[in-house]
């Protein structure tokens, strides 16, 4: 295997390693929530969601991305994820975008909750806000809004739930989803870069989106990152010489090799 071979696959090991650990215009797949599509998990479980009563996790055939899907048929089912996002230090409260996919059948309402908590002994420190859709008429519908993180927030809490329900009825969730603004705790390659907005990123994203997110195999590299980037990305944010060794080391070699070969990959 030539050099130019084995330095061209080192380079796509790296992208893999950090592209998804971008924010994404790709809804369905973004955000920092583990398992959006429920394609990941034991049994009727899927990885990172505590289920209680009679929810589970059902294949249903292709929906967003992948089969799998939550199911809950009564009062009692919930869905529910603590996600991590850090231990903020910002003087002032931070925004996010959450989103979730909904399917409600019957004279039922979905919902999906989001709440943030601080503290080791679990103190709620916002109110809670509910997304939620009565009968979508066959459909998989969209419901999004953004959220306030308060200052100290450590977690957010992540509940699929629903409520007036009769007999027959039931509502499934797919791709859930939560997206920090500049600043957030989330991404590596954004910290490194120090903004959002930087050129080198959006060269990261169009391959992401371009080509990992399109086989089953990079969206499986993606929902694994997401779940365990919020830590490093802040440790890294807080580093200066360190942001300058992800950029300069890992980042801008590979940001110059997809510009280079950018033909190649969206052809």
């Amino acid at each position: 295997m030539s050099k130019h071979i084995r330095v061209m696959l080192a380079a796509l090991l790296i992208v893999t390693g950090v592209l998804v650990l971008l924010p994404s215009g790709y809804v369905g797949a973004g955000g920092c929530v583990v398992n959006q599509s429920f394609e990941q998990g034991e049994g009727g479980v899927p990885n990172g969601w505590n289920l209680t009563g009679s929810a589970m996790r059902v294949d249903t055939g292709p929906i967003y991305v992948g089969n799998w899907t939550a199911l809950i048929t009564g009062n009692n089912d919930t869905f529910t994820q603590w996600l991590y996002i850090g231990n903020s230090t910002l003087p002032m409260p931070v925004t996010y975008d959450v989103w979730g996919w909904i399917y409600v059948s019957g004279n039922v309402t979905g919902v999906v909750s989001f709440d943030f908590w601080a503290g080791l002994n679990g103190t709620q420190v916002s109110a809670t806000t509910e997304l939620s859709k009565n009968d979508t008429n066959g459909a998989y519908v969209q419901v999004a809004s953004t959220l306030m993180a308060p200052v100290g927030a450590t977690r957010l809490r992540i509940r699929l739930l629903g409520t007036g329900w009769s007999e027959g009825a039931e509502v499934r969730f797919d791709e859930i989803g939560a997206f920090p603004p500049i600043g957030g705790y989330c991404f590596i390659a954004t910290a490194a870069y120090g903004t959002e907005t930087a050129a080198e990123l959006d060269t990261l994203r169009d391959f992401r989106d371009q080509v990992l997110l399109k086989s089953a195999l990079g969206s499986l590299f993606v929902d694994t990152y997401y779940a365990v980037s919020p830590p490093m990305a802040d440790f890294i944010a807080k580093n200066d010489f360190l942001r300058a060794v992800v950029r300069e080391v890992f980042l801008d070699p590979v940001v110059d090799l997809l510009q280079w070969s950018q033909r190649l990959w969206r052809t």
